[in-house]
């Protein structure tokens, strides 16, 4: 039976999988597959803290004795690994603030980010897995993977990530995302 950590842990798979794709950079086979690649693991990676932060942490918050301070410190680990996913979409489309910042620095500031919200969200799961009972874990899992969809495929550390405001930002978000990821060319549809 799907749980709401295994759900989230197969999502964490994936996305290591699409960083580990994405970092590799050496000569592709496609022109553009450096970028594509870049692209996919961005848009869903975007994707995924989104509805992360939507969707677990509210029960965080309200089931979990220190619900409020996990919560804190889990946006502060969001926002971290996003200002880094806004530096590796920044070096990938050759801003001129990154030129001089090499690609394994940037991947290697992503991937300890990512690994840490990794771990952050597993125990955050597992901890919600033994407060919820099973109808309200499956119904916060199906919200999950339905929020995972909607969710903005560009990272966005400075806007509200909660409540109301967060709410409007991200849809807001979601919306104007599509909008310059179609403007753009980017590719950040992918089987996850």
């Amino acid at each position: 039976m799907q749980t709401l950590l295994s759900e989230v842990e197969g999502r964490h798979a994936a996305l290591l999988t699409l960083l580990r794709t994405a970092a590799h950079r050496g000569s592709p086979a496609q022109p553009g597959e450096a970028r594509t690649n870049t692209d996919r693991f961005l848009a869903q990676a975007s994707r995924h803290t989104a509805a992360a932060t939507w969707i677990l942490l509210p029960p965080v918050a309200r089931h979990l004795p220190a619900g409020r301070a996990e919560v804190r410190d889990h946006l502060r680990a969001i926002r971290r690994l996003e200002r880094t996913l806004v530096r590796a979409k920044a070096k990938e489309y050759g801003q001129a603030q990154t030129i001089q910042v090499p690609w394994p620095s940037v991947w290697s500031g992503v991937h300890h980010h990512l690994g840490r919200t990794i771990a952050a969200e597993r125990r955050l799961a597992a901890m919600l897995g033994e407060h919820l009972d099973s109808d309200d874990e499956a119904r916060v899992r199906e919200r999950f993977t339905r929020a995972v969809a909607a969710a903005p495929t560009r990272p966005h550390p400075h806007l509200p990530h909660t409540g109301l405001s967060g709410h409007v930002a991200r849809t807001l978000c979601a919306k104007l995302d599509a909008l310059w990821d179609e403007v753009e060319g980017r590719v950040t549809s992918v089987a996850y």
